[in-house]
């Protein structure tokens, strides 16, 4: 098992809605995000795993949280687990038409409170830290 580094963003959009993916891998719907390259920023990758997941451009995010634990690892296809380390910003505007690239297999905007259940408990997670701090 490794320990890897990633950013992800929590992004809504003006009626309040959050952009959510389905993860190719195991399609589990999560937010938009991915490995920190080596020398690369993390808001920097948050903003880059969006554009490459969804086709969307960010306007800059503010930090929601840092995420650790057990509950971060992840299993792929080939039997590779990785323990992240997850920073995770929050994205009030966004640019363009949502679209699934990259390892997203569909993209959509949903209501907090019709949330898609196929979620990992750390997704879990980043809906409990952003109702804590902006009550829904």
């Amino acid at each position: 098992m490794v320990q890897l580094v990633g950013a992800g963003v929590l992004c809504l959009n003006p009626v309040g809605e959050v952009l959510m993916v389905r993860r190719a891998d195991n399609g589990q719907w999560d937010l938009p995000g991915g490995r920190v390259e080596p020398g690369e920023e993390t808001q920097a990758a948050a903003l880059r795993e969006l554009r490459e997941e969804t086709g969307l451009n960010g306007t800059v995010p503010e930090l929601l949280g840092v995420f650790s634990g057990s509950d971060t690892l992840h299993t792929y296809p080939d039997g590779n687990t990785v323990a992240w380390v997850t920073v995770l910003y929050l994205c009030q505007g966004v640019q363009g038409v949502a679209q699934a690239a990259d390892d997203a297999r569909e993209v959509g905007w949903f209501g907090l409170s019709a949330l898609p259940s196929a979620r990992s408990a750390v997704t879990e997670r980043y809906f409990h830290t952003l109702a804590a701090r902006r009550p829904v």
